[in-house]
């Protein structure tokens, strides 16, 4: 069995690599960033958005204003939540509900057996209550991705990184 710890750090690898690439796509700095998301009413410095994204450990929601703020294409079905008025908790739980609406037989305990397959033990109802609440991280709704084949997320990564995540916590070498 692999570790979580492992596991966690292969998942915010390519977090941080899908994040750095989609600021790469618009030549923004992290300064720059910082500046955007501040304007969008979300107060950043330069080095803390660095030190964030470095890490790959953040919430989805940061992802999301990430994308927004860097003007980053993204998928269009993300289109009406980024562009509320939400929060941006809200903005994330309705993106993930808007993916997983592709797939209305999913239910919270199938998303967590399928999780569970890749190395991710997490309850189904832990899974509920954070997309209800929107307070996933990104490497969850990437793991989401992987395991029930959202096809948005390829905009941001390639299908074998996910692919290789996933071997990394499935026990399979």
């Amino acid at each position: 069995m692999k570790s979580n710890e492992n596991i966690d750090a292969v998942w915010a690898r390519l977090v941080s690599r899908a994040t750095r690439v989609a600021l790469m796509r618009q030549d923004m700095s992290y300064a720059e960033l910082a500046r955007e998301l501040t304007d969008l009413g979300v107060p950043e410095s330069a080095r803390s958005v660095e030190g964030k994204i470095q890490r790959g450990t953040f919430r989805f929601s940061f992802f999301l204003q990430t994308v927004y703020a860097a003007k980053t294409d993204f998928p269009e079905r993300w289109k009406d939540a980024l562009t509320s008025s939400r929060t941006w908790e809200e903005k994330a739980s309705a993106v993930l509900e808007a993916e997983l609406a592709l797939q209305p037989w999913l239910t919270s305990v199938a998303l967590a057996t399928r999780l569970d397959e890749i190395g991710v033990a997490v309850a189904p109802g832990v899974v509920e209550s954070q997309i209800r609440e929107g307070v996933f991280s990104a490497a969850l709704f990437f793991q989401f991705a992987t395991v029930c084949r959202l096809e948005s997320v390829l905009q941001f990564v390639d299908a074998s990184s996910l692919g290789h995540a996933a071997m990394a916590g499935g026990g399979r070498t």
